[in-house]
């Protein structure tokens, strides 16, 4: 069987490979943070200290093999807010995950079947009859994650244009399914600085991680930079706060 396998049956898995990767991938300005969800209710960062940019964008991914942890964008390098303010914010993002049980794992099903269950079948019964159980299984998830959306709309904090585009998103490219709770999350807006949401909840192992980026992303950096972009903000005023904050 194996001598017969032939690397343009599994074309279509691959492409559908490419477009959830090509999904889950953020454009960030200079001054903007990745979050992402770990375990225990924390938070970790998406942060290189030597990022790979795209017309002076950061690209970042979010984790392609764990579908079910959503993503935040925040800013970085501004004044830290009060604690009632952090309070505030902590507060909206645990309301928000305590939403997303059915999201993830609506997300976390689309990806087994398009990356794991999809092969497979193309491997045990060939590729023609593979893909037509598999589409069927993932447009029944889209209804289900479709429903899901407009039923939990208020809860997931979409307002009705968001999840009309998402839902539009959904229908037009199934493959981005798996991003789905990325995509509910990444709608979040978050004012607080990015740094002071992740030490609020990090493990001091991520904290230190960030501390050490952070340093060598800002080294050789003006002022007039930061300024440019967060206001106002002394860059290495700001990167001795964060320091004295681990």
């Amino acid at each position: 069987m194996l001598t017969d396998i032939r690397a343009s049956d599994y074309l279509i898995w691959g492409v559908a490979g490419l477009l959830y990767i090509w999904d889950s991938a953020r454009l960030l300005s200079a001054r903007q943070l990745l979050l992402v969800e770990a375990s225990r209710g924390r938070l970790s960062a998406i942060f290189a200290d030597s990022p790979y940019t795209i017309s002076g964008r950061i690209l970042a991914f979010c984790p392609l093999f764990r579908p079910y942890r959503g993503a935040f964008v925040a800013p970085w390098g501004q004044r830290w807010d009060e604690p009632n303010a952090l309070d505030v914010t902590l507060g909206a993002i645990a309301k928000l995950r305590s939403s997303l049980l059915p999201v993830r794992v609506l997300a976390t099903w689309s990806f087994m079947v398009l990356f794991i269950v999809g092969p497979v079948l193309t491997l045990k019964i060939g590729p023609d009859a593979a893909v037509v159980y598999t589409a069927i299984c993932v447009y029944w998830t889209v209804l289900m994650a479709l429903l899901l959306i407009w039923w939990q709309r208020a809860e997931l904090g979409l307002t009705p244009s968001q999840a009309t585009w998402l839902s539009l998103d959904l229908l037009i490219c199934p493959a981005f399914l798996p991003n789905l709770v990325r995509k509910v999350t990444a709608k979040l807006p978050i004012g607080i600085d990015g740094a002071q949401l992740l030490f609020a909840t990090a493990s001091s192992d991520v904290k230190e991680l960030f501390v050490t980026r952070l340093a060598s992303r800002t080294e050789g950096v003006p002022d007039e930079a930061m300024a440019n972009e967060c206001g106002a903000v002394d860059l290495e005023a700001y990167v001795a706060n964060v320091r004295a904050a681990r």
